[in-house]
């Protein structure tokens, strides 16, 4: 317990960007440099807890307008607002549209007294925020080495908390100081469906005692029960990688860390397409890729059987939304989604299905037209528990940078192959895959005619029989 709560102590040196910016302030300890990061404005030495005096210090862009989304940050007992590393993230996230919130932490080695001020912060920026040019419907948190700003944000999950991220902190300390078991991965095991999205970032030379022991428990636990959980690793860093040494793999997690924070951050997607409903867009699931792309589609139907739609190019979900209305009504779960204008259609099916299995639907089939299909193909394999079948319209082989083959080989799931005689290469590719698919539990359908993709379902005896497949999985 004392290892896994060790305070993080690392030498604060000036890191200069590769075009030769020097950051002016305290905030040129971290390795990340943005040019004129420094130029944030900042309302300094606010007092947020009485009892004991504790401070904090509110970035906002120079340019900033409005009451922005707000990222918190902790740390470790007696981590102050003024510490080179705060200042430096806390310019960074400025300097990305953010608001960031430097925080001090008592120094008490107690876990009750640090978490009780990270949960005093958020309460105070909450309260506070007209005042401090905080939007308080969407905040994030970011916390370093110790995890007791996940105490406030997963014990008791709320909508307006947007993300949390985890820099090489212990996710599963057990402690009973808050009168229940502490630990990141208890709440997570608890609510792993309504926890907020997570980045964990990993440094895979931590030397402290048990901590990435903690965190690749996290990580399989949030696998096995499909959480919105990203773990990252640099696997020749050790923790505090993030003031050095230089490398540009920790720049490349910070900068990745910057994109998931404005992506949890920006307002969600409007769901303005004339084809919903108004209860449907009320409704809508909204969700992101690993390389952190928005999406959004429209869920209909209930239980624990579920279906994902993947229109093809230049599409929407309003393709399928008359045919997921259809089948809904056989107890299905359906979410109808858009795919994003770019080839890497495949981060957003296997992001479509996560989110689907989030809302309860455990059994997902993947099921795609055309560009859909490709994407349905590679994003099931590329998930560690694929979905329970694939259902292929007129997959293409290839797809910009995409190849479905070599995926199609390590899918382990029954698939239904289709595509019709005339409609050329999708016939020959769907008789390709077909033959390189492992599974034994297999269909290949060759149409007569040109009909291509979601257009063959017009066939009411071929309809039948993907359905059937359907249901029979």
């Amino acid at each position: 317990m004392r290892a896994a709560l060790a305070i993080l102590a690392v030498a604060l040196v000036a890191v200069p960007a590769a075009d030769g910016y020097r950051n002016p302030t305290p905030g040129k300890a971290v390795v990340l440099q943005i040019q004129g990061m420094h130029r944030a404005k900042v309302k300094r030495n606010i007092v947020y807890q009485r009892s004991p005096r504790l401070r904090m210090d509110v970035y906002r862009p120079r340019k900033g307008r409005g009451r922005l989304p707000a990222v918190l940050l902790g740390g470790p007992p007696g981590f102050g607002r003024t510490s080179g590393q705060k200042v430096g993230w806390a310019q960074l996230i400025a300097a990305s549209g953010l608001s960031a919130v430097a925080f001090d932490i008592r120094s008490d080695q107690s876990p009750r007294n640090p978490a009780l001020d990270a949960q005093s912060a958020i309460a105070y920026v909450r309260s506070h925020a007209k005042r401090l040019g905080i939007d308080p419907s969407r905040l994030c948190t970011l916390g370093f080495s110790a995890p007791w700003h996940l105490w406030s944000t997963m014990r008791d999950p709320r909508p307006w908390l947007r993300c949390n991220v985890a820099y090489y902190e212990p996710l599963d300390v057990r402690s009973t100081a808050f009168g229940d078991e502490f630990s990141a991965l208890t709440y997570l095991r608890r609510s792993p469906g309504s926890i907020p999205p997570m980045l964990v970032v990993k440094a895979g030379r931590d030397t402290r005692a048990g901590i990435n022991e903690s965190i690749d428990r996290f990580q399989a636990a949030a696998t096995e029960l499909h959480a919105d959980v990203r773990v990252v690793t640099d696997p020749q860093a050790a923790n505090g990688f993030d003031v050095g040494p230089r490398t540009a793999r920790a720049r490349a997690h910070m900068r990745e860390t910057l994109r998931f924070l404005r992506a949890r951050l920006a307002r969600p997607l409007p769901v303005t397409k004339g084809c919903a409903t108004k209860a449907e867009r009320a409704s809508a699931l909204r969700f992101f890729a690993a390389d952190d792309t928005p999406l959004e589609g429209v869920v209909v139907g209930t239980g624990p059987r579920g279906i994902v739609l993947a229109h093809g190019s230049d599409g929407s979900f309003c393709d399928w939304l008359p045919y997921a209305r259809e089948i809904a009504p056989a107890g299905y779960r359906v979410l109808a989604y858009d795919s994003r204008s770019g080839p890497r259609v495949d981060l957003d099916m296997a992001a479509a299905i996560e989110a689907l299995r989030r809302t309860g639907s455990e059994h997902v089939v993947a099921m795609g037209s055309s560009a859909g299909a490709i994407a349905a193909l590679i994003g099931s394999a590329s998930l560690p528990s694929q979905p329970a079948a694939v259902v292929s319209l007129s997959a293409p082989e290839s797809y910009g940078p995409l190849h479905a083959l070599s995926s199609v080989r390590r899918l382990q799931t029954p698939v239904f192959f289709a595509a019709s005689a005339e409609d050329e290469p999708f016939q020959t590719d769907a008789r390709t895959m077909y033959a390189a698919l492992p599974s034994p539990d297999r269909v290949l359908e060759i149409l007569p005619g040109a009909a291509h993709g979601s257009q063959m379902l017009q066939d009411p005896a071929f309809r039948a029989r993907v359905e059937a497949f359907i249901a029979s999985h």
